[in-house]
């Protein structure tokens, strides 16, 4: 018995030395509810590795060139302009074949450098040897497909009730068709480049007027009383255009996103 005690004091010192002291002094360092919300020494993290290796700034790895703030907002707007159309906004392919970073990455500067230049078979324009692009922005182009394409911020409702404008209220538009316009014969032509539409008289081959747009019209649509015409840009700008004014014109305009492809309207009855 005596033995047992003996071999249960010299554990519990040699406890005590381990954590620097006596074992009473064990017991008074633990932490007491009263010093639970005392300010202690700065917190330290042990697994900070940002601390210790430097952060890579994006594209700044072997093969995937960095661009200027500037270089990137003009790519971007060419890109928006020129490509997005087909391949999509976050290129991952639409009428054009995706152009996300696993695909270019494996093909190169110097592939997309031609592939922007030259084109393909398959319905790609060649932007650089038809002068649409310079040299300049050919190789700009293929160092944007190189990075990671930015992702497009929210735009909710809030924003797109900020976009609304009216330009003639429904009470101030003519109360019966003021024009000798067939509207059955009336076909909507995309001035793309230039953000309008042309309307053109499908008797006469005439054009009738031409209305300022969003970018790049993608579809018209009629309404189901046929007054009105609806057009939408890539852009997500919504045009409403009414027939029945003396020179058909917007009279309402809305942008309902960052970037559209179609609309389309009601055909219930009364609407």
């Amino acid at each position: 018995m005596l033995k047992r005690i003996a071999e249960l004091a010299v554990a519990s010192m040699l406890a005590a030395a381990l954590v620097g002291g006596s074992s009473t002094w064990a017991q008074q360092a633990a932490p007491r509810p009263e010093d639970a919300h005392k300010a202690g020494p700065k917190y330290e993290p042990s697994l900070d590795v940002l601390k210790e290796v430097p952060a890579k700034l994006p594209g700044a790895e072997a093969g995937i060139p960095t661009l200027s703030q500037d270089e990137f907002d003009h790519a971007r707007k060419i890109y928006f302009e020129r490509c997005a159309g087909c391949h999509g906004v976050l290129r991952k392919g639409a009428t054009g074949k995706a152009l996300t970073t696993d695909v270019t990455r494996e093909r190169g500067f110097d592939y997309l450098k031609d592939f922007v230049t030259f084109g393909s078979p398959g319905g790609m324009p060649n932007w650089g040897s038809s002068g649409d692009l310079t040299a300049q922005e050919v190789e700009l182009m293929a160092k944007y497909l190189l990075n990671e394409p930015p992702t497009p911020p929210e735009f909710g409702m809030a924003q797109i009730k900020a976009t609304w404008k009216v330009a003639v209220p429904p009470d101030k538009r003519p109360r019966k068709k003021e024009n000798s316009i067939d509207i059955s014969n009336l076909f909507s032509v995309t001035l793309r480049d230039s953000g309008e539409v042309a309307l053109i008289d499908g008797a006469s081959k005439q054009i009738v007027t031409i209305v300022k747009t969003g970018y790049a019209v993608h579809i018209s649509r009629v309404s189901a009383s046929g007054r009105y015409l609806y057009v939408v840009g890539r852009d997500a700008k919504i045009n409403l255009i009414d027939l029945w004014m003396k020179v058909p014109d917007t009279v309402a305009e809305v942008r309902v996103g960052l970037e559209a492809r179609s609309v389309d309207t009601s055909k219930a009855p009364k609407w």
